[in-house]
């Protein structure tokens, strides 16, 4: 692989690495909302910090942001040349 297409595969792994770090998912969104509802039902007081299911849905968004970076990268790549 060249220079150029690893350097462009960094680049698009780490922009999407950051898009998906700037807000919420829609996975961590929805842990968000399972967590709020179990402290709701179980009479809880509200805990602003990240729950188990907001963290879950977290690390599903990571991984699927990381998997469109890796489906990009191998659209990308160049197909190599075969000789008869």
């Amino acid at each position: 692989m060249s220079r150029a297409v690893q350097i462009m595969a960094v680049t698009a792994a780490a922009l999407a690495f950051v898009v998906a770090a700037c807000g919420q998912g829609p996975a961590e969104s929805a842990g968000e909302k399972a967590d709020s509802a179990l402290e709701n039902a179980a009479g809880e007081q509200t805990d602003l910090t990240d729950g188990p299911l907001e963290n879950a849905g977290e690390r599903i968004d990571d991984a699927a942001a990381s998997a469109d970076a890796a489906r990009e990268r191998i659209e990308d790549a160049p197909t190599p040349a075969t000789t008869p």
